[in-house]
């Protein structure tokens, strides 16, 4: 069963016709008798879980039985997303019901007796591992199946060691296993993960942003209508971040800022996007104090910089300013353009440049000034953060 979901999470599914057609071959495949695995990779909010979603509509005329499992950052639970997945209840009561195999009740019995001996022997662990394991071999005995795992990158340590000793022996037999993941945070042993299933022959599928149409479509979507010149210019900073993009019409509509006028939807006024600046800033936590504080420095340079540039208002050398920012060139929230850095949603960059400290603000702009007059730039571009430094 999937855990719950952070509210917010899914949204009409806009923009994704080929890979939704991908993921229903796939499961074709798997329905037919063999093994497929797909890597699903894409930046926070990109709309992988909509995706996944779509698929239960394709396993039901399949006649294929759907198990999903979320991972959460929380992983002292050991073996919690495949417990999830395949033992449907939390362990006391999980694999004693009618129907439950010997290995599900064996299972059970197993991870009742970790919780309850905080030493946790070794042999309990690779025991429960080896049980696991067996239950995702043999499931698909009876019928075809699919599996969707969402969030990896944040599995509990022993489910990710079943999957990989599953990656070494090949795909899971009558399955189609949905792995979904975000470049970031990196975990070595997700990447041992990923390099394995790979080499094991899974399918690599990455979920980019939407393109402009999509966004609008979207956009319409959630609001049941034409939307307006105002909140198209607000959507376009989203950089087609499907989660972005949801973010824009629900702050715009909880702040009572969406007004109708001959049958369009538009945004009225300024008040509404300083709630909205706050929200996006927290999307954005995972990232990381450090990685945030340069992309706030970032922010003051504009919506594309060259990384010198950022060294020299960071105050910090740019093999270092190289390090700290890969995190955020994984994560999509800036991309390489040749010898610059763009961020990838204008959204993100104005709500971290929003909440600089105003004094701070002004500091920033001064040595950007400096900066850039040292590096060559134009004089009107050094006068523009001369006088945002007052």
């Amino acid at each position: 069963m999937s855990t719950s979901a952070e509210p917010g999470r899914t949204w009409p599914l806009v923009g994704r016709a080929a890979e939704l057609d991908d993921l229903d071959d796939l499961l074709s495949t798997a329905a037919d008798g063999v093994g497929v695995t797909v890597l699903l990779e894409g930046e926070a909010g990109v709309g992988k879980t909509s995706l996944v979603d779509a698929l239960r509509g394709s396993a039901r005329l399949l006649d294929v039985e759907l198990r999903t499992a979320q991972a959460t950052a929380m992983r002292g639970w050991p073996f919690a997303l495949l417990s999830d997945a395949l033992l449907l209840r939390a362990p006391a009561a999980a694999g004693h019901g009618p129907g439950s195999s010997p290995v599900q009740t064996e299972l059970a019995d197993l991870l009742d007796a970790m919780y309850a001996d905080p030493a946790r022997s070794p042999a309990r662990f690779d025991r429960a591992a080896e049980l696991f394991a067996a239950l995702l071999r043999r499931h698909g005995d009876v019928r075809p199946w699919a599996l969707v795992l969402e969030d990896v990158h944040e599995a509990d340590d022993p489910s990710l060691a079943v999957l990989l000793r599953l990656a070494r022996e090949g795909a899971v037999p009558r399955a189609l296993v949905v792995l979904t993941m975000r470049p970031v945070p990196y975990r070595p042993e997700l990447a041992e993960l990923v390099a394995a299933w790979t080499r094991a022959g899974a399918r690599y599928l990455e979920l980019r942003p939407l393109n402009a149409r999509a966004t609008v479509e979207l956009a319409e979507t959630l609001v049941g209508g034409p939307v307006g010149p105002s909140l198209r210019g607000t959507l376009a900073t989203t950089g087609g971040n499907p989660r972005l993009i949801a973010d824009v019409v629900r702050t715009a509509r909880s702040a009572g800022a969406l007004v109708a006028s001959d049958g369009v939807l538009d945004s009225t006024g300024t008040r509404w996007l300083t709630p909205l600046d706050e929200v996006v800033r927290r999307r954005v936590e995972y990232l990381g104090p450090e990685v945030l504080a340069l992309l706030g420095q970032a922010s003051v340079l504009g919506t594309s910089f060259v990384i010198a540039d950022l060294a020299s208002v960071a105050g910090d050398p740019v093999a270092d300013c190289w390090r700290t920012l890969r995190h955020g060139l994984a994560a999509g929230v800036v991309r390489a353009r040749g010898d610059r850095l763009v961020f990838g949603h204008d959204l993100v960059r104005e709500a971290l440049y929003n909440g600089l400290d105003p004094e701070r603000r002004r500091a920033l702009h001064a040595r950007a000034a400096w900066a850039l007059r040292q590096a060559g730039a134009p004089a009107q571009i050094v006068t523009g953060h001369l006088e945002r430094a007052r």
